[in-house]
């Protein structure tokens, strides 16, 4: 028997800030070549390695903010909520090969 989550109500979270999660990735990625050539050295360092050094920042930051929104969209509740349905899942079907054997 198959689990199938349930439809998505209109109460449920909204998770469109998780987007937010793409700039590190674009900044790391994306935006290095780009610093290659660079030739200020901010702090004594060359610019690139100044770029991944700050590009560690941002992404710490962006981290904890799409946690903190997911904290108040929710996300914490609806994921014990489901580990509960597995869980129960899981021993129902331990049961029933018990039941079995």
């Amino acid at each position: 028997m198959v689990d199938t989550p349930p439809a998505r109500s209109s109460d449920s979270p909204r998770l469109g800030h998780r987007w937010l999660l793409v700039f590190p990735f674009v900044w790391q990625a994306c935006l290095a070549p780009a610093v290659n050539d660079i030739a200020a050295r901010p702090f004594g360092m060359p610019f690139p390695m100044f770029w991944q050094m700050a590009g560690i920042v941002l992404t710490s930051v962006v981290i904890a903010i799409v946690f903190r929104l997911d904290a108040r969209a929710g996300v914490e509740t609806e994921e014990a909520d489901f580990l509960d349905r597995s869980l129960k899942a899981e021993d129902a079907g331990k049961n029933d090969k018990d039941g079995a054997a």
